[in-house]
This record gives C-alpha cells, structure tokens and sequence, in this order.
C-alpha cells in the first residue's frame, strides 16, 4: 500500500515536473518568481474587493471551482453539468451586474501609476479657500441640526450621478450651500457635488450602499454617502438630520463624530496638493 502511494507521489511529481519544464535550474528560478508575481496579483486583488459586494460573489465562485474539482475527482455528472454551466455563463452575469466595482479597481490601479497633478499656488489658495467655505457651512448647518450631503471630487468623476443633478457651476460659498441645504427648499433633497473649487450639481442622487455596511441606525443620507466612495475616490461630508453629527466617508468608509478643525485637516490631507507647493516646502527643508 505505502509503495504504491509512494510511485503514485513519484510519478505525479514526474508529471508535475514535466509540465512545469522544470530541467534546468534557471527554470527553478522562473518558476519561483512565477508564483510570487501570481501571489502578489491575488493579493492586492483581494485589497480592491475587501468589504464590497465583490468580496461576497467571489467567495461564492472560490466555493463552486472547489465543488466542481470534487465532481471531477468522483466523476459526478449531474453536478458537473451543472457547475460548468454556471460557471460558463457566470462570469457573463459577474462581469454586468459588477460592472461599477470593476471599473473602480481599475481606476485605482490607473490612479496609484500616476505622477501627481500640477497645480500653481494660485490653485492651492482657491483650494483653501473652498474648503474654509465648505468648513463653515458644515459647522453652521450641524448647530442647527440640518441635514447636509457634500461630495467632493478627486481624480475619478462622478458623471453619472451628475446627470440627473441641477447644473450650477457656481463658486463654491458658504452662504450657496446653506441656501441649497435649507429645508423646504427645491434643491435641498440630494446631494451636492463639488469639484474642490466649484459646485457642480445639486439634488445630485447617489447610489445607496448595503445594509451591511452601514450600520442600521444611521439613514439614507449616510448610506448614500458610503455608496458612492464605494465606487469612485469622492470624499464625502454628511451632517446628520436628527444629531447634527459630522462625519465623512472615503473608500467605503464612514468616520462619524467630528467637529469642523478635524474635518478642515483631513481634507486638506486628502484633497491632492500642488506639486508646486511640495517643492517649495522641499526647498525650505534643504
């Protein structure tokens, strides 16, 4: 019994060997550098897909290729049937039902191959600027216990959702995004987007995430502040209607409880910054 299973080992390896053309020891070395490249493409695929909708489609695929290797290995033919069916045209309906989420992951690897964009000072005082306005609007709607909805543009647009918004190209202000905000007015309901120094659209309405990932007390406003990060790389402010809570999503993400100080820094970190004025800050340093 053990000679056997051991020459079934022997001549599996022999197979193995001879598929892989593992004869010389360069062909070791390819090999080696082979699977590393494969291991780090799964991995940071598995980055792009953690915590979305993705992750779950792609565990449900991982459990239908072991089940089908079971149906090979036992030779079951109804089930094999089936699951090579499926998976045929499977990922056709992956592929159109997860069309966001794809495009997205693309976008981030276009995103993490770029140079940064060229801004002059001028640009980064009209950056400032806007954010000081959008600052004092948040903290005077969140007194007031008003709900707010701001999404700010950074490298990927957001197109779609622009269409069915109200066109403005308007300079952003503080006193313009109270007046769209106030309730009962016709372009309080949505959501305003803002390309970090003008203001796009309002009444903007933005894809809701699952249920699942946000928490169940929070409302639509919060779940459509996370759906969107969820498919592009907006950051996006959300004051609360009932709590007058400021939070701000980003990739998926919702940080809740913080007060205009915390929310001006990490736009400011987040937002890209001119080239210029890091070379500036460069040449200070030498």
């Amino acid at each position: 019994m053990i000679q056997t299973i051991s020459s079934e080992f022997v001549k599996f390896m022999y197979i193995l060997s001879s598929i892989l053309r593992l004869n010389s020891p360069l062909r070791v070395l390819i090999l080696v550098m082979d699977i590393a490249i494969v291991v780090l493409i799964v991995y940071y695929f598995y980055r792009l897909i953690k915590q979305t909708r993705a992750e779950q489609i792609v565990k449900g695929v991982l459990i239908l290729l072991l089940l089908l290797v079971m149906s090979n290995l036992f030779d079951m033919v109804i089930l094999k049937f089936l699951l090579t069916n499926i998976m045929t045209y499977g990922v056709l309906l992956i592929i159109v039902v997860f069309q966001p989420e794809l495009r997205n992951a693309f976008e981030k690897i276009g995103r993490n191959s770029k140079l940064s964009n060229v801004f002059d000072m001028e640009d980064n005082m009209v950056l400032r600027h806007s954010i000081s306005e959008i600052i004092k609007a948040v903290e005077i709607m969140s007194l007031k216990k008003i709900g707010l909805l701001i999404v700010i543009e950074r490298e990927t647009k957001v197109s779609e959702v622009l269409k069915d918004g109200i066109n403005l190209s308007a300079k952003v202000s503080s006193e313009l995004l109270q007046n769209i905000f106030m309730p009962r007015t016709p372009l309080h309901d949505g959501a305003v987007i803002i390309d970090k120094t003008q203001i796009l659209a309002a009444k903007c309405i933005l894809p809701l995430a699952s249920e699942n990932t946000v928490e169940k007390r929070l409302g639509t406003r919060h779940r459509a502040a996370v759906g969107i990060t969820e498919i592009s790389d907006a950051l996006v402010i959300v004051v609360s209607e009932e709590t007058g809570i400021i939070s701000i999503a980003e990739n998926g993400k919702l940080k809740r409880n913080l007060n205009g100080e915390q929310l001006k820094d990490l736009l400011l970190k987040k937002i890209d910054r001119p080239r210029s004025l890091r070379s500036l800050k460069n040449m200070k340093k030498d």
